[in-house]
C-alpha cells in the first residue's frame, strides 16, 4: 500500500522547494516536487528576520510552519533564507559546519542569544529610554510590559513607571478614577488623550496645515497653556490690587494736603488783613482784600473804591 508523507521544504539550485515523499513499496520513497506556487505561498507569509525582536519573530515563524508539519531540515533552510548579510555573519560558523541533528534549534538559540536584549538592558530601556511619543497610552503600557517580562518587575512598579511616562494632564485625569486594573486604566488614558487632542484641534484655526504633532506634545502644550493662563491671571489680579491701593493712598494724601493748604491760605489772609491799619490809604476791606476783582461786596473805608474812582 502506497504511503504519502507530509510536504517538506528542501533546497534545490539555491532556492527553497516544497516536496513530498511517497512510499512505493519495498522500503523505497519517491520524492516529488509540489508546484512552486505552494512554496512561494509559505515563504511569503514569513517576514525577514527581526533583529530587534528575535523571539517574537520565531513565535510567528513556528505558528506559520506548524500547519505545514515541517521537519528540522526544512525549518533550518527557511530561516536561513530570511537572514540578511549582517545576520548571516553572526551564524557563519553554523552555516559552514551545521550540526548533524537539531540544526533549526541550534540556529534559533544562536540568533536569540545574539540579538535579544538582556534583562538589564530591557529594564534600563523600560526606565529611561522609552517614551510615549505618538503612541496611545495603552500601546506604551504593552511595550513596557513586554520589556519588563524578564526583569521580574511587579505590576505596581510597572504601573508607576507607566504613569510617570504620561503627560501631567492625563495623570490628573486618571487620579480622579477609582479603577485599579492596569488594562482598564490604559483604556481610560486613551480616551483622555483623544479628548485632549480633539479639543486642541477644535481650538486651533490656521490657514496653513502644519505637520501633525505627537499626542504627547499636544497634551503638554495644553497643560503649558493652562499653567501660563493661570499665572497671568494671578499677576493681573495682583497688579490691579496694587494699583487700587496706590490710587487710594494718593487720593487720600492729596485731600489732606489740599485741606491743609486751604486752611493755611485762609489763615494767612485773615492775619494779613488784621495787620493792616484802616487809616492806611492802601487799606482794603476784607472783601476786596480776599477776592480782589471778584468781590461783590465792599466796606468803607476801602482803597479799592478810591482807585476805581481815580
Amino acid at each position: 500500500m502506497a504511503f504519502q508523507g507530509s510536504p517538506a521544504l528542501t533546497t534545490a539550485s539555491g532556492k527553497c522547494v516544497l516536496t513530498t515523499a511517497t512510499e512505493t513499496g519495498g522500503g523505497r520513497l519517491a520524492v516529488t516536487e509540489v508546484p512552486e506556487l505552494a512554496a512561494i505561498t509559505v515563504t511569503s507569509r514569513i517576514p525577514e528576520f527581526w533583529t530587534n525582536m528575535p523571539r517574537l519573530w520565531f513565535n510567528q515563524f513556528e505558528c506559520v510552519m506548524a500547519q505545514q508539519k515541517q521537519g528540522d531540515e526544512s525549518k533550518y533552510n527557511l530561516v536561513v533564507s530570511k537572514l540578511n548579510m549582517d545576520v548571516l555573519q553572526q551564524v557563519s560558523d553554523i552555516l559552514r559546519d551545521p550540526p548533524a541533528q537539531d540544526k533549526y534549534s541550534t540556529l534559533k538559540q544562536r540568533l536569540i542569544s545574539v540579538y535579544e536584549e538582556s534583562a538589564e538592558q530591557q529594564f534600563r530601556k523600560l526606565v529611561s529610554e522609552i517614551e510615549l511619543g505618538s503612541q496611545k497610552p495603552s500601546q506604551l503600557l504593552r511595550k513596557m510590559a513586554d520589556l519588563g517580562r524578564n526583569s521580574e518587575i511587579s505590576g505596581q512598579a510597572l504601573c508607576n513607571l507607566w504613569l510617570a511616562k504620561l503627560p501631567a494632564a492625563v495623570r490628573a485625569g486618571l487620579a480622579v478614577t477609582q479603577e485599579k486594573d492596569l488594562e482598564k486604566l490604559a483604556t481610560i488614558a486613551d480616551k483622555i488623550v483623544e479628548n485632549l487632542n480633539a479639543n486642541t484641534i477644535a481650538a486651533v484655526c490656521s490657514d496653513s496645515v502644519p505637520s501633525a504633532p505627537s499626542c504627547s506634545n499636544q497634551v503638554y502644550a495644553v497643560g503649558d497653556l493652562l499653567t501660563q493662563i493661570n499665572k497671568l491671571s494671578l499677576e493681573v489680579a495682583s497688579l490691579k490690587n496694587e494699583i487700587e491701593v496706590q490710587g487710594h493712598r494718593r487720593n487720600s494724601f492729596r485731600g489732606r494736603g489740599r485741606g491743609r493748604w486751604n486752611a493755611r491760605s485762609r489763615s494767612r489772609s485773615r492775619d494779613g488783613h488784621k495787620k493792616m491799619n484802616a487809616e492806611d490809604p492802601n487799606w482794603l476791606c476784607k472783601y476786596h482784600f480776599r477776592y480782589r476783582t471778584r468781590a461783590r461786596n465792599c466796606e468803607k473805608p476801602c482803597a479799592w473804591i478810591k482807585k476805581k474812582e481815580n
